[in-house]
């Protein structure tokens, strides 16, 4: 096993907290944030900006104006990442650019909370239930919705783990759900 010892400093306000990979890279790199990015040719107008520390302790990109309320940051594979921000699933590429093989923003009708990439879907879960779309064609492949509970999900590492409460009354003894039939893309 390998150790790195990297002494930086971090911002005071993680929203993110996820590291991507680079194939040419030794190291991966921290993004502790994405924002638009602003710039003069319309080509830029929907690229995002990652804020990034390098694992040598650099910043390459400091945090700044234009911030989203990026929720989670998810690498799906070597070139195509999945931020979760509002209502919206954004891919794009490790430049911030959208995606062109998969639906580049895909919407719901509520705040999105945590999702979790399948093979040719995302999961999203929110307040009140998951729903499921497809990456190439933005439909839904899955969908439960219980407004009488309140859901949470605790980890997404190999299964699913919901904790589930009711709505009027969240002191209540929770349920805990395993999510099995799914297959992760990790």
């Amino acid at each position: 096993m390998y150790l790195k010892h990297v002494a930086i400093k971090l911002p005071d306000s993680l929203p993110v907290f996820e590291l991507l990979v680079l194939v040419t890279d030794e190291f991966p790199q921290l993004c502790v944030g994405v924002r638009e990015c602003r710039g003069a040719s319309t080509a830029t107008d929907h690229q995002l900006k990652f804020d990034i520390i390098e694992l040598n302790g650099t910043l390459v990109s400091a945090p700044g104006d234009g911030a989203l309320r990026a929720v989670q940051v998810t690498q799906l594979d070597r070139d195509t990442i999945l931020i979760a921000a509002e209502k919206t699933i954004k891919v794009v590429d490790l430049q911030g650019f959208p995606s062109r093989e998969l639906t580049a923003e895909i919407t719901f009708d509520f705040p999105v909370e945590t999702l979790v990439c399948l093979q040719d879907s995302v999961l999203v879960f929110w307040k009140h239930g998951l729903k499921g779309k497809s990456f190439h064609s933005d439909e839904v492949t899955q969908e439960i919705t219980d407004e009488s509970r309140v859901f949470r999900v605790l980890g997404t590492n190999r299964d699913i783990i919901l904790q589930s409460t009711p709505t009027d009354d969240p002191s209540a003894l929770s349920n805990l759900y395993i999510l099995t039939g799914h297959e992760s893309s990790y």
